[in-house]
């Protein structure tokens, strides 16, 4: 899967989370919405790097406080 494609189901799987993305990333709610829907097929590497490094910060973020499942004997 291109980055492209992969940045754009991502931004798709947190459409609520935009306005933060667009703050984070440097980018316009303009450009973000247009490239999310696919109107922008070839976008810029700037932006793109940019949106794709805020989603992978937010994706560490997530990881670090996600609840730890213990596995059966009562170990992690």
């Amino acid at each position: 899967m291109s980055m492209i494609t992969t940045v754009r189901s991502q931004l798709l799987a947190r459409k609520g989370s935009w306005p933060a993305i667009c703050d984070r990333a440097g980018v316009s709610y303009s450009w973000l919405t247009k490239y999310a829907q696919g109107k922008i097929t070839n976008p810029g590497s700037r932006q793109l790097e940019a949106v794709a490094r805020c989603l992978e910060s937010s994706n560490e973020q997530a990881a670090a406080v996600a609840p730890v499942e213990h596995r059966e004997g009562g170990h992690a």
